[in-house]
């Protein structure tokens, strides 16, 4: 069951391969709480249900400059049954992956 409010998707971003980026600014800091590339299951609330799938903490650098370009923190899903996301998806943690990070 999920206990956190992990983000409130604003875009996505389908790299083919790799998975789909969650992005949304207003909720950043949230994921700021995990360490790059952090191993997550997360669970997304979609019109259609709810659909649990793996995720981890990534870096999204969009300047020309990356290195004068400060990160966003990102969740990549890595799941082929999620190839965009609407804006306004909520997207959950479960307790079980908050205890695992000490955010319980």
């Amino acid at each position: 069951m999920p206990s956190q409010l992990l983000l409130v998707v604003e875009t996505s971003l389908h790299l083919p391969g790799l998975g789909l980026l969650a992005i949304s600014s207003a909720h950043e800091t949230s994921l700021r709480r995990f360490p790059i590339h952090a191993n997550l299951e997360v669970e997304l609330h979609l019109a259609a249900g709810s659909l649990t799938v793996p995720a981890t903490i990534e870096e999204l650098h969009r300047g020309p400059d990356a290195a004068a370009d400060r990160a966003e923190y990102v969740l990549l899903l890595a799941s082929d049954a999620v190839t965009e996301l609407p804006a306004g998806t909520e997207i959950w943690l479960s307790d079980t992956w908050a205890a695992v990070y000490n955010l319980a």
